[in-house]
């Protein structure tokens, strides 16, 4: 049933984007409307189960609602009601029996345009999500199935079918809202007007902190689905670079007054961030059997200060000769 559910949403999708460029007047969508039910989604009908056909009928205009109210597009409803109710008709369905089954589903699923409905669906959605990663946690992405999803999180699979169109889709939305959640907290902290040195030890807690707290998650997308992990570090990256013009500004002053060695802020910024995806690493190489917050101290240790004591001259001549002999190589 997943992929007949998944072929209604993409139908439903296709019919929104293209009364979006049709004409206002009522008539010429209802025409839209008919010929489309006719053409795609009937022959998806007129099984030998009627209450299939209503199955489907009723799981297509719960999918168009959806995307009606994120075009802002409510009045389509209406006339959809009625071509609808027409192509019950000619499934052999009466219309008290197809009008009775979608109001029925509109009652589990909460009426649209209710006073709060935005914070329906996304109690719904969050649902889903929460059950995705206990189950993805648990099972591992690809043994994982969205029936089990379904089940965990107390929905019906259509439910979560008229959310996201596969078990990646879902996936994909998990991993984007957490990011998201980082970037806010990212955000707040390279926004601040902390001295640069206090930002970057702040940032560096947020980074970690977020990790602890998601590494059910994490540890899925690291160890079983090495593609997700570079996609996820790519989002990262492509979030974070948004924010780096405040942080590089601020580096660049404290260069200015000597804070900071002089030298190139991305090639520094890349490697400090492999270093600490490093260090993430050893996190989950263990298990994740500690916080990743007691790694901080060290982190900072060793961003700030480097791991030879400078206690001989002559140990950072020998380093500063190698140095040159190396880019002399190169």
């Amino acid at each position: 049933m997943s992929s007949e559910l998944t072929n209604i949403q993409q139908m439903a999708q296709t019919l929104a984007r293209r009364l979006t460029g049709a004409s206002a007047d009522t008539p010429s969508v209802h025409a839209l409307m008919e010929e489309f039910v006719g053409e795609q989604l009937l022959p998806s009908c007129r099984r030998t189960s009627p209450n299939l056909d209503q199955q489907t009928l009723v799981e297509f205009f719960m999918v168009a609602r959806e995307q009606a109210q994120a075009l802002s597009a409510l009045k389509w409803l209406l006339p959809l009601t009625q071509v609808l109710q027409s192509a019950a008709v000619q499934c052999g369905l009466t219309p008290e029996a197809f009008y009775t089954a979608l109001l029925g589903r509109m009652l589990e699923e909460g009426n649209p345009a209710a006073t709060c409905p935005a914070v329906a669906r996304q109690s719904t959605k969050e649902k889903i999500l929460e059950a995705a990663l206990d189950i993805f946690s648990d099972k591992g992405y690809h043994v994982a199935t969205v029936d089990e999803i379904a089940e965990h999180a107390g929905l019906g699979k259509g439910t979560v079918y008229r959310y996201f169109a596969n078990k990646e889709a879902l996936f994909n939305e998990l991993v984007r809202i957490r990011l998201e959640e980082l970037e806010h907290s990212a955000s707040e902290v390279l926004d601040s007007h902390d001295d640069v040195v206090v930002m970057i030890i702040k940032y560096l807690r947020v980074y970690f902190d977020f990790f602890d707290q998601n590494q059910r998650l994490y540890r899925v997308i690291v160890q079983e689905h090495l593609d997700f992990g570079t996609e996820m570090h790519e989002l990262y990256i492509k979030k974070v670079l948004r924010r780096l013009p405040a942080l590089k500004r601020k580096v660049y002053e404290a260069t200015q007054h000597g804070v900071f060695k002089d030298v190139d802020f991305q090639t520094v910024f890349y490697g400090v961030m492999g270093f600490i995806h490093g260090v993430i690493q050893k996190w989950l190489a263990h298990d994740c059997s500690y916080s990743l917050l007691e790694e901080l101290p060290a982190v900072v240790e060793i961003l700030f200060f480097g791991f030879v004591k400078d206690q001989d001259e002559r140990v950072w001549e020998d380093l500063r000769t190698e140095l040159v002999k190396t880019h002399a190589l190169s």
